[in-house]
């Protein structure tokens, strides 16, 4: 009797350890959410870096993806995000977060195979809380990029900037790639949801680190940041945590196309655009009010 009895308290236990971690953990995944910028937490290390590591095999090699950053101080919550595109498409993506942290750091090794350009984005985001239960938030983007050259008509390279002409022609031939596929797959999201490109003006996904200190369109600083926040938050609720389509039923985001952000010429709002890897097209909406 006293066995069973103890098997049951620690079968209780582990259930509810389960439950506690499982919620915690949900509540961090749910924590991306902008706040007001504090000005006096910044970032004095915030980046991404992808590096050429060899080869694995006769088929496939390995590159090594680093995401860190460091804020000046220790604040209530630090999460980065990371998503990593080959040729346009998503393949990868990194997530880190503690509590009471000053300090993120990540690290992953990719396999991959045949030429390909890889281009990674991410956001350092950190959670302020302030006396009188005001929150704050403070962020920074990073990015990097990577082509690797895997021909049987050549050895196994890999460069960031062409420094020869064959580095050059690879180059070109890789961007090409790219570019005709993410103009497919844009153009017909556009076609698809009947949008009037002369209102709106196209961002890449991976153009948005320039906003770390560019302002958006004529948007202030402070509105800029205020915008790009808002828009990671809904990136990461409805992309990288998963599409969700119209019935509930939320799809893997891995061999997506990379995201086209049309911001409307008037500044009264941002459409973002995704097709997923099984084609099925996505448009989310994010208001701009300018009058606060």
């Amino acid at each position: 009797m006293k066995t069973t009895k103890w098997v049951i308290v620690i079968l209780l236990a582990l259930i509810t350890s389960s439950f506690l971690f499982f919620y915690h953990g949900k509540v961090a995944r749910e924590s991306i959410i902008f706040f007001p910028i504090d000005d006096s937490v910044t970032f004095d290390k915030a980046s991404t870096t992808l590096q050429f590591a060899g080869k694995k095999d006769d088929d496939e090699y390995i590159i090594e993806w680093d995401v860190t950053s460091l804020t000046n101080k220790e604040i209530y919550l630090r999460q980065d995000i990371s998503l990593l595109f080959s040729d346009g498409k998503l393949v990868d993506t990194l997530s880190e977060w503690e509590d009471q942290s000053q300090k993120l750091a990540q690290y992953k090794k990719i396999t991959g195979e045949d030429s390909s350009h890889y281009q990674t984005i991410s956001l350092h985001y950190g959670e302020i809380h302030l006396e009188n239960d005001l929150i704050r938030s403070t962020q920074r983007m990073s990015r990097d990029h990577l082509y690797v050259i895997d021909s049987e008509f050549t050895d196994l390279f890999s460069f960031k900037r062409p420094l020869t002409d064959e580095e050059l022609d690879w180059k070109d031939i890789l961007d090409k790639v790219t570019e005709q596929h993410l103009e497919y797959s844009w153009n017909q999201l556009i076609d698809y949801y009947k949008i009037d490109e002369t209102k709106y003006e196209k961002i890449p996904f991976i153009e948005l680190e320039r906003y770390n200190t560019d302002p958006l369109l004529g948007l202030s600083k402070a509105k800029t940041q205020e915008v790009i926040g808002s828009l990671w938050e809904g990136l990461y609720k409805n992309y990288f945590l998963g599409l969700k389509t119209k019935e509930g039923k939320v799809i893997e985001p891995i061999g997506s196309t990379m995201p086209l952000i049309l911001v409307a010429k008037n500044y009264s709002h941002i459409v973002i655009l995704i097709q997923a890897e099984n084609g099925l097209p996505f448009k989310f909406i994010q208001n701009i009010s300018l009058n606060d």
